[in-house]
């Protein structure tokens, strides 16, 4: 069959998925066209050829966008298959279906969508094996073996999201993966509802083989886009160790829990003389109360343990946040930001973060605690998630404030001082303008070499 595979978002990065459900159809003798709708304009003519289309859907935004491409694509083509997959679909299985999905594939999507393909050119998925509910509704959570992801299909990586390093430029960045999945279940991560605590490793040597392509591709920085990489530390090591033998110059990147970073400080220290310049960790917020809603598995001052085991490695920890949930309240958003500036995180802190409220996708951990019954309501059709509304609307209105702040401050490259200054005046009741902004800022900066590496775009979940 003639497949095109379509990316609309993937954090700025080159994407795995595509690459990776490619080489395992491209395997089995079928022809593969791929389009990434984040860097690519929309192609008809490949729409008008192909006998399918699979639309990756690691995440939220992901999810709504390929919504919108797979809208288009039934105005072009109506009779065309349309298989949605990836971490998303499971979740808005029902919603993808009754939508303009034909079919969805969730967790470990590779085989399966291969045996959909196959199942759909032969007539007949039974004759291999699997049963149309298997390959289509409930989530592949079983180990596969992986095929090294094919890039040759994909845009080059100097349309990706580069790694600027304050005072020595940019590099070209290829992201791949070691695992999927996670062993961990914080409530208010899409990952559980799906892989309910397992993690699935890629092979080691696919991974290697997979690193080698990017570099010679140019890639000159690893983003290893696992939702943790210490989940299996001495895989994850060993692999990193490989690398670094064969690769010496190359600079990577992890994400990683805050209590992993507690548990694992010598890691941590030969991941940083191994060439890890940041590491990323979901700090959500610093509230221990929300924190224990969340069932983070971190406190407030593990939070402070953790910068120090990091900056001992000498490696970044960019926070993640969640700052605004049905428990912020306006002095915990002020506190929150008095804890970035205490620790010197401006700099570290993508300013995206400072503005994102909690999403209730189905099937959210979330749902089944009672006290959210009051705040949440219907689902959004638009959206696909739950709906809700803070009992103080003094929190929803800053936020909402904050979101626009920090628009219109990336869209005019203002820097984070700036950003954070113009944040906190508006968080503490009043406006501030872009030169009191300026002024105020300056006690926030940095020098250039104390500043830590950022991606050249700002990303989303």
């Amino acid at each position: 069959m003639h497949v095109l595979l379509i990316s609309c978002y993937d954090l700025g990065h080159q994407p795995f998925a595509l690459a990776s459900a490619s080489a395992h159809l491209l395997k089995r003798g079928h022809r593969v066209e791929c389009m990434d709708l984040a860097v690519q304009e929309f192609d008809r003519e490949k729409v008008l050829k192909a006998d399918l289309i699979g639309i990756s859907i690691p995440m939220h935004t992901a999810m709504c966008l390929g919504i919108k491409a797979g809208e288009r694509i039934k105005a072009i083509k109506p009779g065309i298959h349309l298989c949605y997959f990836g971490l998303y679909a499971s979740l808005n299985e029902q919603d993808l279906l009754s939508n303009v999905g034909d079919a969805v594939i969730g967790g470990e999507f590779e085989g399966p969508l291969a045996d959909y393909i196959d199942g759909l050119e032969t007539g007949d998925l039974n004759s291999l094996g699997v049963s149309l509910d298997q390959c289509l509704r409930k989530p592949n959570l079983s180990r596969q073996e992986f095929v090294t992801p094919v890039r040759s299909l994909l845009p080059p990586l100097e349309d990706y999201s580069k790694l600027m390093i304050p005072g020595h430029g940019e590099k070209l960045v290829g992201s791949t993966q070691t695992s999927r999945g996670c062993a961990h279940r914080c409530r208010h991560c899409p990952i559980p509802s799906v892989y309910e605590g397992r993690l699935r490793l890629v092979q080691e040597q696919v991974v290697l083989d997979d690193i080698d392509n990017l570099v010679e591709m140019g890639a000159e920085h690893i983003s290893f886009g696992d939702p943790d990489f210490l989940n299996g530390v001495k895989y994850s090591l060993g692999i990193v160790r490989a690398m670094n033998d064969k690769h010496s110059d190359l600079s990577f990147d992890i994400t990683a829990k805050v209590e992993h970073l507690l548990e694992y400080p010598e890691v941590l220290c030969e991941l940083g003389s191994l060439g890890c310049l940041f590491v990323i960790s979901a700090v959500e917020t610093v509230d221990d109360r929300i924190l224990e809603y969340l069932d983070k598995g971190h406190t407030r001052n593990d939070v402070i343990v953790a910068l120090q085991n990091t900056r001992k490695a000498g490696i970044h920890l960019k926070p993640s946040l969640l700052p605004f949930t049905p428990w912020t309240t306006m002095s915990g958003y002020l506190d929150l930001l008095d804890f970035i500036e205490e620790h010197d995180l401006i700099y570290h802190v993508d300013p995206v973060h400072y503005s994102i409220r909690l999403l209730l996708p189905p099937r959210s951990k979330l749902l089944g605690i009672s006290e959210l019954s009051a705040v949440v309501g219907e689902m959004s059709k638009e959206d696909l998630v739950y709906e809700w509304k803070h009992p103080d609307a003094r929190v929803d209105e800053l936020q909402k404030r904050i979101a626009l702040i920090v628009e219109s401050s990336i869209e005019n490259e203002e820097d984070s001082p700036t950003i954070f200054a113009r944040i906190k005046a508006v968080a503490r009741g009043r406006e501030a303008s872009f030169l009191e902004a300026v002024t105020e800022a300056d006690d926030f900066f940095l020098p250039v070499e104390s500043r830590p590496p950022a991606f050249s775009e700002s990303w989303f979940c």
